[in-house]
């Protein structure tokens, strides 16, 4: 019998160590969506381009945007960009926006209240198929907290695999290729 539907929407999958899906290897992606009926949609946080949309796109290279970063979001709509972020509350989980509009992302900008990025691309999973990855231990869920969301994009995976489950920490620290010792 299966369990009652449970959303992650908000919080972080961070990708198992011995996940070798070139998509996700090494990867912490944010839930923004998450339904039984339509299935799931989050972005990927640790893949930055070393761009930012003052540098890609003519429309950008002035005013509150320009200095926005551009990451891969996931390997869905890899032709598209969408804008997003999110701001912590001194209480509670983090807003989280994603998908919204240039005029709305200069307001939010201006405001200096949310960290803004640019996403190439989403993460994606069909009804069922993410809740079929999480029981085989693909992914490790984890709380979108302050905290970590501040680490550097080359730490935050093992960030957050260290806090959230030490058991993992000799896989983490042995080598790619243990047989290049």
């Amino acid at each position: 019998m299966a369990g009652k539907f449970q959303s992650i929407a908000g919080r972080v999958l961070v990708s198992h160590p011995l996940q070798r899906d070139e998509n996700f290897c090494e990867t912490v992606v944010l839930i923004h969506t998450h339904t039984a009926k339509d299935g799931a949609m989050g972005v990927i946080l640790n893949r930055p381009m070393g761009q930012y949309l003052g540098q890609v796109q003519a429309e950008f290279c002035a005013g509150p945007l320009t200095g926005v970063p551009i990451h891969v979001g996931g390997p869905c709509s890899a032709d598209r960009m969408a804008l997003g972020g999110w701001k912590f509350a001194a209480r509670g989980p983090a807003a989280i926006r994603f998908g919204i509009s240039r005029e709305e992302a200069e307001v939010l900008a201006e405001r200096g209240e949310y960290r803004l990025f640019a996403y190439v691309g989403y993460a994606g999973w069909s009804p069922g198929q993410l809740e079929r990855e999480l029981r085989l231990n693909a992914w490790v869920v984890c709380p979108f907290e302050r905290a970590t969301a501040q680490l550097t994009e080359q730490a935050y995976w093992k960030g957050l695999l260290a806090r959230h489950r030490p058991d993992l920490r000799l896989v983490l620290d042995s080598p790619e290729n243990p047989g290049n010792n």
